[in-house]
């Protein structure tokens, strides 16, 4: 189930992530076990979550290739080590849609919204990262899976920035 697609303007939000090139099909696989480390990279520094975790896609290549932040909404701008990048969400108009349900589904769900924009002459923004300008897509986890156990009662918010 999909919400209705809303538009708002968010403030900028700095973040904090660990940076992850990855093919789209080894998404499952390769990113979930990024989220306890940056939390425990976050609780290890004294830094505060302002929000819920997120995947935010970066960059997509024609090799099905993406550039993805595994990440957390800080409070502020944060100084970061290691494998530890330090990122903000510009402030912006921004669509979103909540879904329920499981994370296999998230791809039609990015689908819909695009078609939904393409309706309503909307188009998506980006912001340069890595030299590319790309950015605009991030689906933040709003159920954690390890509390809720059914998938058809995860919550996830799709947010796309919008041009302009």
């Amino acid at each position: 189930m999909t919400s209705d697609p809303k538009i708002a303007h968010h403030p900028e939000q700095p973040y904090v992530a660990i940076r992850k090139r990855v093919k789209m099909a080894d998404i499952p696989v390769i990113l979930p076990p990024l989220i306890p480390q940056i939390v425990q990279w976050m609780e290890q520094h004294g830094i505060a979550q302002a929000g819920p975790v997120f995947f935010r896609y970066l960059q997509f290549d024609h090799e099905d290739q993406l550039l993805v932040d595994v990440g957390v909404p800080t409070q502020g701008p944060v100084k970061v080590s290691g494998d530890v990048v330090a990122g903000s969400f510009p402030a912006a108009n921004y669509v979103t849609v909540t879904y329920m349900g499981d994370y296999s589904n998230l791809k039609e769900v990015h689908m819909g919204l695009e078609a939904w924009m393409k309706e309503k002459g909307l188009k998506e923004g980006g912001q340069k990262v890595e030299g590319a300008e790309y950015a605009a897509r991030t689906e933040f986890y709003l159920t954690d899976p390890d509390e809720v156990e059914d998938p058809k009662d995860w919550r996830t918010d799709v947010v796309i920035l919008l041009a302009g």
